[in-house]
């Protein structure tokens, strides 16, 4: 059972991650360019990559470290954010927040009313939405690369 003392916990590293996240912003839509493309306008590629590597390790850590491990959160919702608003990290990144928490509240209801007077584990109700979600990515990709 987590209290609110975790949430504190959590609180000041995720807030610190998440203000350099909206910082490199800019450098991950760059990232979506060809390496060579990058280096032709003057960006070490390697050091970028590092950079928004580490902010990424720092926000998914201290998470997994407090919440336990949620497995399709981080992988579904950049893909349905992505759909909505598009791919510029200037929106995607924030809107990624507010609907993951959005997802994971949703799926933590489910959760507690499904069987109600027991709860099932908002990992589980997460896990059977994000298996399907992922053939269907899969297959849409094949469709997509000619696979």
């Amino acid at each position: 059972m987590k209290t609110w003392k975790d949430v504190q916990l959590l609180t000041g590293y995720v807030v610190f991650g998440l203000i350099l996240s909206l910082f490199v912003f800019d450098r991950c839509n760059i990232l979506a360019l060809e390496d060579k493309t990058i280096r032709s306008l003057g960006i070490n590629v390697n050091v970028v990559r590092a950079v928004v590597s580490v902010i990424a390790v720092l926000l998914a850590s201290i998470t997994t470290a407090v919440v336990g491990t949620v497995g399709f959160i981080g992988l579904i919702v950049p893909h349905i954010g992505r759909l909505m608003v598009g791919s510029d990290h200037k929106y995607l990144i924030p809107f990624s927040m507010i609907l993951g928490a959005f997802i994971m509240l949703l799926a933590d209801t489910v959760g507690r009313l499904i069987a109600y007077p027991y709860e099932v584990s908002a990992a589980i109700i997460m896990s059977v939405i994000g298996g399907p979600f992922f053939i269907i990515l899969l297959k849409r990709s094949d469709k997509t690369y000619g696979g």
